[in-house]
């Protein structure tokens, strides 16, 4: 089995059991519902996202406790993502608790029916994603490293 379809039957495992927080919000994005077509849980290089929309080269991942954990993965993850052209937004699923899945939902559907850059919307707005977290954030080691186990 090559690393590729690997990756896509790992997909398919994340998509089957999304968190609460996610399926929740893939709930109000899919089906077009925002006027463009978002993905879940989609490879992008050796990484998979929770959401992607390619037409905008969007990505939004939902943070649970566990990402506080593994910094310099999620950073290099990130670097990798945007070098790939890519713009991502980090959303902890405590901001969603806190603040409401509808209003993200729709602060993002009105960035992009504004055809506004929804991540500077986002960054500004919320400060999500937060500016990088360790010195060596904007070093790309061309090789990611392998995901912590015992979680995403």
């Amino acid at each position: 089995m090559t690393k590729h379809s690997t990756q896509i039957i790992r997909a398919k495992q994340l998509r089957k059991n999304m968190s609460d927080a996610e399926s929740k919000f893939w709930y109000r994005i899919n089906r077009n519902q925002l006027g463009v077509k978002f993905r879940r849980q989609q490879p992008i290089g050796p990484y998979i996202v929770d959401f992607v929309c390619h037409s905008l080269r969007l990505v939004i991942e939902l943070d649970g406790d566990q990402h506080s954990q593994n910094i310099a993965y999620d950073n290099t993850r990130t670097e990798y993502i945007e070098s790939q052209g890519y713009k991502l937004i980090r959303i902890p699923n405590t901001y969603l608790t806190r603040t409401g899945i509808d209003e993200v939902v729709h602060t993002l559907h009105r960035c992009i029916q504004d055809n506004l850059d929804v991540h500077n919307y986002f960054v500004s707005r919320y400060n999500y994603p937060p500016p990088p977290r360790n010195s060596n954030a904007n070093k790309l080691s061309g090789i990611p490293p392998a995901p912590p186990t015992g979680g995403r």
